[in-house]
């Protein structure tokens, strides 16, 4: 069993992203393949036009075999935080061989040299004088790759999948991973990460955006489960569009204090003043939008910034790294992985799955609380982004979705819920097994209890045993 993972956002499912399923099992020999997946908010600052339950079960339609929910608070966090919380969880499943992920290069001896050089001079004391100037962080960054290790180097950066690329690999390192997360690179076949281009059956996930959004035909460019799902979804007006939030964030940002918007992610003083004051004089997103932009503040930050100020998010809770796992969907393959999660003794990053979203609701852990509030808020925001209003809670109504495998011998577990188990591999699968026979001995006696108490019921009561000197039956 070889299982690779892949940090992603499927938003659409297309088919670049089956090509790269592809291509990393022909170039890896893996045979599973895992996909830590953002929920229903995204890195560029936007809702997933699918949501995350959708989207997942068209993953696992398509190539993936066990789909896990990122955490809101990472799905709309900046690149390196959003590839640290990526690279983090797939290190807690304990059974992933390596990461793959797309690339504008597959040079991956060159993303590694730019990761290092990232790593050296991103400090503050070089940043900060080049950030004052009104560079935005990213441009100050490249400047400073450029002037360490030459613009061959710094040239790397002028993509979106190159620096998350250079984002996992630093995480990795960061993370003392190097031995048990082997990188795949794959060069991006066919488009840009955001061009307007298409080559043959691939084309860009912006670009599928904005012909579905312009009525334009896409069907050449996903597979039949993405094209089936949008076109239901469009017809019932459930596809869901930034433009939507437009009152929402309004309303948010004219009721919140300048104090809660500073404390919000990756908003620095300037920002915040920004946001504040165009909140109170704009009369729409795009006026707000339009008055908030600035030099230093790309526009992904600026709408990350407007969605965490909406859901509450904290600068705060970006310290606390993933407490729990949520599963999205999976086959009889995802299974098996699900079989291996725990940790071993040396393991720091071990945190708990489960399928059922009520496991990870405990008054008892803060932390658990804190972030399992977070999640639902995110899914009852994202249910008003579409132009028929969805009902809120979906996060506890919507069952886990599970393919069946032809002809495969595992099954779906009875209950999909994961602990941290410590030892060997050999041990935790002994652990897991006394775990599943445990479950499996309680429901029967509840069963027997159950049928005990229904004849009961029927004026037949169960035979209660009469005990005399000692216990000794009569």
């Amino acid at each position: 069993m070889k299982t690779y993972g892949i940090i992603c956002e499927y938003n659409p499912f297309h088919n670049g992203h089956i090509y790269q399923i592809q291509k990393t099992k022909e170039l890896t020999g893996a045979d599973h393949i895992v996909a830590i997946m953002s929920g229903n908010f995204v890195q560029r600052g936007e809702p997933a036009l699918l949501d995350k339950f959708k989207r997942s079960q068209i993953a696992v339609n398509n190539g993936v075999d066990l789909v896990i929910e990122m955490p809101v608070r990472y799905s709309l966090a900046n690149a390196e935080m959003f590839a640290g919380a990526g690279v983090m969880m797939l290190a807690s499943l304990r059974c992933i061989d390596g990461i793959s992920f797309g690339a504008e290069t597959d040079d991956l001896a060159l993303l590694k040299k730019c990761a290092d050089t990232v790593t050296k001079v991103a400090t503050q004391e070089n940043l900060k004088p080049l950030m004052e100037q009104g560079m935005s962080y990213p441009m100050a960054i490249q400047q400073l790759v450029a002037l360490e290790a030459g613009p061959a180097v710094s040239d790397v950066l002028s993509s979106p999948n190159n620096i998350l690329a250079v984002e996992y690999l630093r995480a990795i390192k960061r993370m003392g991973l190097e031995d048990k997360l082997q990188p795949c690179v794959i060069k991006r076949a066919g488009a840009d990460h955001d061009g307007a281009e298409h080559s043959g059956t691939i084309a860009s996930a912006e670009e599928i955006r904005r012909m579905i959004d312009d009525g334009e035909d896409f069907s050449a460019f996903v597979p039949a489960d993405t094209l089936k799902a949008v076109t239901e979804y469009d017809d019932k007006d459930l596809l869901c569009w930034y433009e939507n939030y437009e009152r929402v964030i309004l309303y948010r940002l004219r009721t919140t204090s300048p104090q809660e918007i500073i404390s919000a992610p990756d908003v620095d003083q300037g920002l915040a003043n920004r946001i504040f004051q165009a909140a109170r004089v704009s009369d729409s997103l795009e006026d707000l939008l339009d008055k908030i932009k600035a030099k230093p503040y790309p526009m992904a930050r600026i709408k990350r910034a407007l969605f965490n100020i909406v859901l509450g998010i904290k600068r705060d809770d970006m310290k606390i790294p993933p407490v729990f796992g949520r599963i999205l969907a999976l086959n009889d393959r995802g299974a098996e992985v699900l079989k291996l999660t725990g940790s071993l003794p040396q393991d720091r990053f071990s945190i708990p799955y489960s399928s059922a979203f009520k496991d990870f609701v405990n008054p008892e852990n803060k932390a658990m609380m804190r972030y399992s509030s977070m999640t639902t808020v995110s899914s009852d925001v994202y249910a008003l982004g579409s132009r028929a209003l969805r009902p809120g809670g979906m996060d506890f109504t919507v069952p886990i979705y599970f393919s069946k495998i032809e002809g495969f011998v595992s099954e779906l577990p009875a209950d999909l819920k994961t602990t941290t188990h410590q030892g060997t591999p050999e041990e935790v699968e002994a652990a897991r097994k006394a775990e599943y026979e445990a479950h499996k001995k309680a429901a029967e006696a509840a069963q027997q209890e159950a049928m005990a108490q229904a004849k009961s019921d029927l004026g037949h009561p169960t035979p209660v045993p009469v005990e005399k000197n000692g216990g000794e039956e009569n």
